[in-house]
């Protein structure tokens, strides 16, 4: 070990910053989506293998916005 960490110091190092080209990013962009048809049931049973049994859990998951991103649908549960 060097002198400084041994008394306790920190050593502080420059981050260094990386840039990111888009044609990573966009490489999976022209692939064409398999459709899949899911029921609102399918998804309900899904959501309570993952979360648990708890309904208020399972309503936030299935409502939530990354779900509405997924389905292309907003699902709100009343009750």
């Amino acid at each position: 070990m060097a002198k400084a960490q041994q008394r306790g110091q920190v050593i502080r190092r420059k981050a260094r910053q990386v840039k990111v080209g888009t044609a990573r990013a966009m490489t999976g962009a022209g692939r064409r989506v398999r459709r899949v048809q899911v029921t609102l049931g399918d998804l309900i049973a899904a959501a309570f293998d993952t979360v648990g049994d708890e309904a208020r859990k399972v309503a936030q998951v299935v409502s939530s916005r990354d779900m509405t991103v997924a389905t292309g649908k907003h699902i709100v549960f009343v009750g």
